[in-house]
């Protein structure tokens, strides 16, 4: 049988199996994997690894060999009920991990990678499938009006955590292998399944896998675009800025006509306006990137504030916390944390009382950007599948911080986003993805696959 001939059949089991393809998704989806708990779903991928043939590896993260080997990069684990618990005023570490006493809860016990190699025949373009199995938290679980575990079916969507971020991408990679298994179309060149743990808010799944040295002649990670290409995102950073106050009750905050009392609520508007001062000084430079035209190269956001114990005492602290999203040529995360604490530190010398009570910038989390050309080989072969399928044809910008980072900036293999679902269904209750998205997927991967996977190495 020819080589179109065996895709063309692979094809036309997919087409003819949307039942199975959509059962399996929903299997999937039954299976809680919040962050921190993915250890039962990773078990059962890797048993459906293991009956279609895989070199089949599970394997826990090692936190200390991460921070030794990318100490920049590396970020503390975390776990949907102890998030982003572990603040840091410039790097993390495994040292300050060990010293917090917060181990207990921030590993990787019971939560390994998963790894599925498909051997080629031999001589072939190798790609890397790359997707996470965590999600974040089902609350507020009283928002949901479907049961976020039940795999609920209506007019054609699917509901449930992690349908769109991102199982539907990760079983639409499964099951583009499976059919082309089924119909004995084994491409010369190795196919990589990977299924990492804790891509929220840290990174460290597939991070560790590069560590590990798995490679491939190109990636795709498969989170959700709607079926569309990306090559680059933009950097990001959580981070909250701690303010002081003097606490004094209503008859004590005056002493012999001077203030003595002060409120860190009062302090907020100084600290409030460095920061978003900050974001129009990166806003105000034009950037180069033609994949970023019409968008703001800084966007941040003040998504919290706490402070205050009693209504009738000066608080004594306040917090802000929020996050930014920064475009690639805004400079590495390093830089833009830095200037976080640049602009804390010029507010606090404007104001007395600040100068010698200064606010502290802190940060959770920090992703480093990625840009790479639109010309991609792996992006201009993907963009060929789908214009010949009769999909989005062209390479988009990427508008959310992901694993792919790491593929591409630690590992220096070329990557793109790609996969079914919308960021727009992220994170939310009733979540959920188009069915008819999903089975496409399946499609297109199966052609991109075995196309990408029969050229010869030498053309990557």
């Amino acid at each position: 049988m020819s080589s179109r001939s065996l895709r063309d059949e692979a094809l036309a089991l997919a087409a003819r199996s949307h039942e199975d393809s959509i059962a399996a998704l929903a299997a999937l989806v039954r299976i809680p994997s919040l962050t921190g708990e993915e250890g039962k779903a990773q078990a059962y991928l890797a048993a459906l690894l293991q009956e279609l043939g895989a070199e089949t590896t599970l394997a826990e993260p090692d936190v200390a060999k991460l921070f030794e080997r990318f100490p920049q990069i590396a970020q503390y684990p975390t776990h949907w009920q102890h998030d982003l618990i572990l603040p840091y005023a410039e790097l993390p570490s495994y040292a300050a991990l060990k010293d917090s006493g917060l181990e207990e809860v921030l590993n990787y016990a019971g939560r390994p990678n998963l790894v599925g190699i498909f051997r080629g025949t031999g001589g072939g373009r190798s790609i890397i499938l790359n997707g996470h199995i965590d999600t974040v938290t089902i609350e507020p679980q009283v928002e949901w009006t479907r049961d976020p575990f039940a795999a609920t079916i209506e007019n054609g969507l699917m509901y449930g955590r992690g349908t769109s971020d991102m199982k539907g991408g990760l079983m639409a990679a499964l099951m583009a292998i499976t059919y082309l298994r089924r119909v004995g179309a084994i491409p010369r060149g190795d196919i990589i399944f990977q299924s990492v743990v804790n891509e929220e808010h840290a990174g460290n799944g597939t991070l560790d896998l590069v560590r590990r040295g798995i490679r491939a002649d190109a990636a795709v990670v498969l989170e959700p675009t709607n079926n569309t290409v990306s090559v680059s995102h933009p950097g990001g950073l959580y981070w909250q800025v701690k303010v002081p106050g003097r606490p004094r009750s209503p008859g004590a905050r005056w002493q012999d006509g001077a203030q003595d009392g002060v409120s860190a609520i009062e302090k907020l508007p100084a600290v409030i306006g460095a920061l978003v001062e900050l974001e129009k000084r990166y806003n105000s430079v034009a950037s180069d990137d033609p994949m970023e035209a019409g968008r703001a190269p800084f966007s941040m956001v003040i998504g919290k504030v706490l402070g205050g114990h009693y209504e009738t005492v000066t608080a004594s602290e306040a917090t802000l916390r929020g996050g930014a999203y920064f475009a690639p040529g805004a400079g590495d995360v390093v830089e833009v944390m830095r200037s976080f604490r640049e602009s804390i530190a010029a507010a606090n010398n404007a104001d007395p009382f600040l100068k010698d009570n200064p606010a502290r910038v802190e940060f959770l989390h920090h992703d480093d950007s990625t840009r790479q050309s639109p010309q991609l080989p792996i992006a201009v072969h993907m963009c060929g599948v789908l214009a010949g399928r009769g999909g989005k044809g062209a390479v988009h910008p990427g508008p959310f911080c992901c694993d792919m980072r790491h593929l591409v900036n630690q590992g220096g293999i070329p990557s793109i986003i790609f996969g079914p679902g919308t960021i727009a269904q992220a994170h939310k209750p009733d979540e959920h993805i188009a069915l008819a998205e999903y089975t496409e997927c399946i499609e297109h991967l199966i052609d991109f696959i075995w196309a990408w996977c029969n050229e010869d190495a030498a053309t990557v």
